[in-house]
C-alpha cells in the first residue's frame, strides 16, 4: 500500500516536495538534496524499467557510467550530510513499507517528515533530506533491492557512531576538524570560503588562484582554477591518473569529450561556492534541457556543465556517475502526460 501510495507521485509532483521541504533542511544538505534528484531522474529510473533491452536504451540514450540506481542504493548519496543517518533513515523507510497501514497523509511533505522525525528524533533538518531521496531510491528500484544489505558499506566507512555512515577524510576548508566530527555547519561555512591569496596575490593580480574540490572525503580531491578559468580547463591542469575512476578520464577528473556543451559528459552538482560561477547563458540552458539534466531559468543553477562555468572563486562540486541524453525522453512523457493532466 505503502509503494502504492510513492507511485503516484510523478517528476513534477517530486519536484514540488522537494522545493516544499527545502525551508526544512539544514543548509549542509538544501543543494546537495536538489543535486541528488537530478543525479537518478525518476524519468530514467521508468525507462530501464519500462526496456526489455537495457542495451539497446544505453544505446539510444547514449548512457555512459553507472545509471541504475539500483547498483548503488547505499552510496548514490555519499555527499550528503544526512548520509551519516542512512541506517537509522533506510529503517525507518523500510519498516513503514512493510506495514499495511495506509500512509498517515496523503500529503508527502507530512508522510517525509513524519519518517525523518521517528528516523532521528530531534535532527529532522538533518534527516529530512536524506529521507526525501531514500523515499524516491525505494520508489525506483523496490523494497527488495532497496532492503538489501549495508554491510559492505558499513564496513568500508567505518562507523564513528553507533547506527552512522560516516566518511572519514577532511574536506577542504574545514581546518583540522576530521570529516566524521566535522559539525553540519562548519562543512557548510568551509563551502563558502575563498583561498587566502597572501602576499602571492598581489603579484597575481587578476589571476589568483582558487580551489575546486571535487570529493570531500578525499582530502586529495581538488585541482587549482585561475581566476575566470572554466571548471573543464582546470580540471584538465590536474594530470593525476584518473583513469580508474568510474567514469575514467584522460585529463583530470571532471569527464569530458569536448569544450562545447556537445557531449555532455561534464555535468556537475554545485555544492558550494555557486556565487563563485558565471551565470547560465542561453546557449548552457539549452543544452543542459537538450541533454535532460536540469530545466530551470535560475541564473546559478545546482547542476551546470562544467565546460561553460567560469570560477572566480573556490567551488566545491560533486560528479555524476553517469552521463547521457535523456532529455528527448523527458519531453515525450510531458507531453503524453499533459492530457492525463488536463
Amino acid at each position: 500500500m505503502f509503494q502504492s501510495f510513492l507511485k503516484q507521485h510523478d517528476a513534477s509532483a517530486w519536484k514540488r516536495t522537494i522545493d516544499a521541504l527545502v525551508p526544512h533542511m539544514h543548509e549542509v544538505d538544501r543543494s546537495a538534496t536538489q543535486i541528488w534528484f537530478h543525479f537518478f531522474p525518476l524519468e530514467l529510473a521508468d525507462a530501464i524499467v519500462e526496456t526489455t533491452d537495457l542495451a539497446q536504451l544505453a544505446l539510444s540514450l547514449r548512457l555512459e557510467g553507472n545509471y541504475r540506481l539500483s547498483e548503488q542504493v547505499d552510496s548514490s548519496h555519499w555527499f550528503l550530510y544526512g548520509h551519516r543517518y542512512w541506517r537509522q533513515v533506510k529503517a525507518a523507510i523500510a519498516a513503514r513499507a512493510e506495514s499495511m497501514a495506509a500512509p498517515s497523509s496523503l500529503e508527502l511533505v507530512s508522510v517525509i517528515r513524519e519518517i525523518a522525525r521517528a528516523a532521528a528524533p530531534n535532527e529532522e533538518p538533518l534527516v529530512v533530506g536524506i529521507t526525501a531521496v531514500g523515499l524516491m531510491t525505494l520508489q525506483q528500484v523496490g523494497l527488495e533491492v532497496f532492503r538489501g544489505t549495508d554491510k559492505g558499506q558499513a564496513k568500508a566507512e567505518g562507523p564513528a557512531k553507533a547506527g552512522h555512515y560516516v566518511p572519514h577524510h577532511v574536506p577542504h576548508g574545514v581546518g583540522q576538524a576530521n570529516y566524521v566530527t566535522a559539525t553540519p555547519d562548519q562543512i557548510a561555512a568551509a563551502r563558502k570560503k575563498n583561498d587566502s591569496q597572501g602576499i602571492a596575490g598581489i603579484f597575481r593580480g587578476i589571476r589568483s588562484q582558487y580551489t575546486v574540490t571535487f570529493d570531500e572525503r578525499r582530502k586529495e580531491a581538488r585541482f587549482t582554477v585561475i581566476n575566470q578559468q572554466h571548471l573543464t580547463t582546470a580540471s584538465a591542469n590536474d594530470t593525476r591518473d584518473y583513469s580508474r575512476e568510474l567514469r575514467g578520464t584522460i585529463e583530470g577528473p571532471i569527464p569530458a569529450q569536448c569544450r562545447t556543451a556537445s557531449c555532455g559528459t561534464c555535468w556537475v552538482g554545485i555544492l558550494g561556492g555557486n556565487e563563485n560561477l558565471s551565470p547560465v547563458d542561453a546557449y548552457e540552458q539549452k543544452r543542459m534541457k537538450e541533454f535532460g539534466y536540469i530545466l530551470t531559468d535560475e541564473p546559478r543553477p545546482v547542476i551546470r556543465l562544467a565546460c561553460q562555468a567560469i570560477a572566480s572563486g573556490n567551488v566545491t562540486i560533486v560528479i555524476p556517475p553517469w552521463n547521457g541524453f535523456i532529455g528527448k525522453r523527458k519531453e515525450s512523457r510531458e507531453t503524453s502526460a499533459a492530457p492525463r493532466q488536463r
